[in-house]
């Protein structure tokens, strides 16, 4: 095996841990696999589905001076004999080698990744001619590494009732979309994953909005029938949106009976529709005890703001404007500004009802 300098690639792993967004700790890990091979490439995919068939999606990957992860998890076809190595992999949950016939050629090396409940997230390919298991096994245990750092970032990141998103992580997921200096996804591709109901438009052309949803009458239902039920209707609710969007999207809980959506919509009407229909999905379902549950929402594009707490008090600032004209109802910020509904003085702000960063 290679002797690599230890102190530069201690530094280079030290990296993986050292920051808590799962993009920059997927470049640090392939930086830090690159750091002692850079002769050989690596792909980073996450596993989207396991069922009917397997399906992965490219995370990231990189190759002699180049390292580049990608902002929208992108399926890839694979050939039927790699498939079945894939499948061989996240069945088993062992390496696998593809190795090629003449010895000038490369082979393509399988680790899968798992999470804290033993299941396969992600699978990392190796491509290489290096044939030594030492290799193979500083490879695996550095992706082990990766794997046990998200998963602590996971729980830290996630709200304890309901498994969503906590408030903590929203304000960074809006900086790093406010300063986001690339261009909005040219994919094409659809999403691997939505909602049957779900007809926002697919035309590459993705803008990002967010959306403040808050429980109608939420208090009624804790004084009639207590905080356990008003927790399971919380946790109902939760399931129900995460259900009712694409897996680019992110749903946060606020706080209380809030929550915050970040959804991609190709423009305004699209965004409408999305939300339109999670109101409808909530509506519809049937609850036991109360006769119907509803939701009001509040809606703005992610855009030139200079920090998270503008867009979400436009946000809530439509939400607040549902909520007082028969609730049960979206609306957009934009919307109520061009009509003249609203006005962007300070002092609109003031009365809407989240309690900010």
């Amino acid at each position: 095996m290679k002797q690599i300098n230890s102190i530069k690639f201690i530094n280079s792993l030290a990296e993986i841990t050292r920051y808590r967004d799962p993009k920059v700790i997927e470049h640090n890990l392939l930086k830090t696999l690159m750091e002692f091979d850079k002769k050989s490439s690596f792909h980073l995919y996450q596993v989207i589905s396991l069922q009917p068939a397997i399906r992965l999606g490219l995370s990231a990957f990189a190759s002699q001076d180049n390292i580049i992860t990608t902002e929208v998890t992108r399926k890839q076809r694979f050939s039927e004999h790699f498939q079945q190595a894939i499948f061989d992999v996240v069945d088993k949950g062992e390496i696998v080698s593809l190795n090629q016939e003449h010895s000038h050629l490369q082979d393509q090396i399988i680790y899968p990744a798992f999470n804290a409940h033993n299941e396969i997230f992600a699978v990392l390919i190796q491509t290489s001619k290096h044939r030594e298991e030492d290799e193979r096994c500083l490879v695996h245990g550095l992706l082990q590494i990766y794997c046990n750092y998200l998963e602590l970032i996971a729980v830290t990141n996630r709200d304890k009732l309901t498994g969503l998103l906590n408030r903590e992580t929203l304000e960074s997921e809006i900086t790093r979309l406010l300063i986001k200096n690339s261009p909005p996804c040219t994919s094409s591709v659809p999403p691997h994953q939505h909602d049957k109901l779900d007809t926002r438009h697919y035309n590459g052309k993705q803008k990002d909005w967010l959306c403040v949803l808050d429980i109608d009458h939420f208090k009624d239902i804790n004084d009639n029938y207590g905080h356990i039920y008003g927790d399971e209707i919380l946790i109902l609710v939760s399931r129900l949106l995460e259900q009712s969007v694409r897996d680019i999207d992110k749903v946060f809980r606020f706080g209380g009976e809030e929550f915050v959506l970040i959804v991609k919509a190709s423009d305004q009407q699209d965004a409408q529709t999305a939300f339109e229909r999670i109101r409808k999905v909530i509506e519809s379902h049937r609850y036991a005890k109360i006769e119907k549950l509803t939701v009001s929402i509040g809606a703005k594009q992610i855009t030139e703001e200079n920090d998270p707490r503008e867009v979400i008090i436009k946000a809530d600032t439509a939400l607040y404007y549902a909520k007082h004209h028969g609730r049960n109802q979206v609306h957009i910020y934009e919307d109520l500004l061009s009509a003249g509904e609203i006005c962007e003085q300070a002092e609109e702000f003031e009365e809407g009802g989240l309690n900010f960063f």
